[in-house]
């Protein structure tokens, strides 16, 4: 699909079912809250349903109250097979608990992306791998739709794009984010206030797990590879939530040696990840497809089950050639 036929496909449609990946962060609720609420305002039919419930520090942007969890505090649609699914910021298999449900009882499954997909998707898409966020897709696509841009709207997309652009400065932050981020602030998104929400509004439990996971920390390839592990029992007694671990992963990256940042963790029920971030010399994308993952070259993740000093030799070892 071009941006063109996307454009052309909400027009000449009527009930989207809105989704993004597990764990969603910024771009993707920043990203389905946005589309929802101006689809909402051009009389479409819209809902947004996600596996999983969205981190306390975005609900400032949450207005309408349009993001719901499956089976918390939301169901299917009754009619599920006369919507289309929406599938944001990810690959439909990456949508969590959802998956079986929604890829073969809705009538049609559309994505929307700006990551390199790790192989061939089956589905309709407009993908854009150059874009800085899905948040900047999105953008497009409502101003070719010339629905104009409500303050809630503007919030939602300015925080998915400072989110995915590491405040502007990743490398596929380019000319047009920044136009695009006029355009928003122009409409009503207040850029020190949403920095403020996203950044500066942590609990006692994130400083004090911030603190027990930066401990553990070592590093390897002369000290250009950071890793850090947080263990389920970490997590506990640090008396934060999981979502609040996020950002733990960019730490090591200050450090001015370090070109690649690996964080394995767990959260309370046992469910281990690895999130990679790099500087650009290590496609993180190319090693976190190596263990079914994705994301971007400086940015990615996967899912584990094997122990942790296990999974961590098998990353090192596969990041070792970008350094010898």
């Amino acid at each position: 699909m071009t941006l063109d036929d996307t454009r052309e496909y909400f027009d000449e449609n009527d009930k989207f079912l809105l989704t993004t990946h597990e764990s969603p962060d910024g771009d993707g609720l920043g990203a389905e809250y946005a589309l929802c609420s101006a689809l909402l305002d051009i009389g479409k039919e819209v809902r947004i349903l996600n596996s999983d419930p969205p981190a306390h520090k975005y609900n400032f942007f949450d207005r309408k109250k349009l993001i719901k969890t499956v089976n918390i505090d939301a169901e299917y649609p009754e009619d599920l097979g006369n919507w289309s699914l929406i599938v944001l910021d990810t690959e439909p298999t990456n949508i969590g608990s959802m998956v079986d449900t929604v890829l073969t009882g809705c009538r049609e499954v559309v994505v929307l992306d700006h990551h390199s997909p790790k192989k061939t998707i089956e589905y309709r898409n407009w993908l854009v791998p150059n874009a800085s966020s899905t948040c900047e897709m999105i953008f497009r696509i409502l101003e070719a739709m010339r629905v104009g841009f409500k303050k809630d709207v503007a919030v939602a997309l300015y925080t998915g794009i400072v989110y995915d652009t590491g405040s502007f400065i990743y490398p596929k932050t380019q000319a047009r984010t920044f136009r695009i981020a006029e355009t928003l602030v122009s409409n009503g998104a207040i850029p020190n206030d949403i920095y403020s929400n996203l950044y500066e509004s942590k609990s006692k439990g994130a400083l004090m797990l911030a603190s027990l996971v930066t401990s553990t920390m070592m590093l390897y390839e002369e000290d250009r590879v950071a890793v850090q592990i947080m263990p389920r029992d970490t997590l506990i007694a640090s008396g934060a939530d999981y979502d609040e671990s996020q950002e733990i992963v960019n730490f090591p990256l200050q450090c001015g040696k370090v070109r690649v940042s690996i964080f394995f963790k767990e959260n309370e029920h046992g469910v281990k990840r690895c999130s990679m971030r790099s500087k650009g010399e290590v496609d993180c994308a190319a090693i976190s497809h190596l263990f079914d993952g994705g994301g971007h070259k400086t940015a990615s993740g996967f899912g584990f089950e094997k122990p942790f000093m296990k999974i961590q030799e098998e990353v090192l070892e596969a990041i070792r050639p970008y350094f010898t």
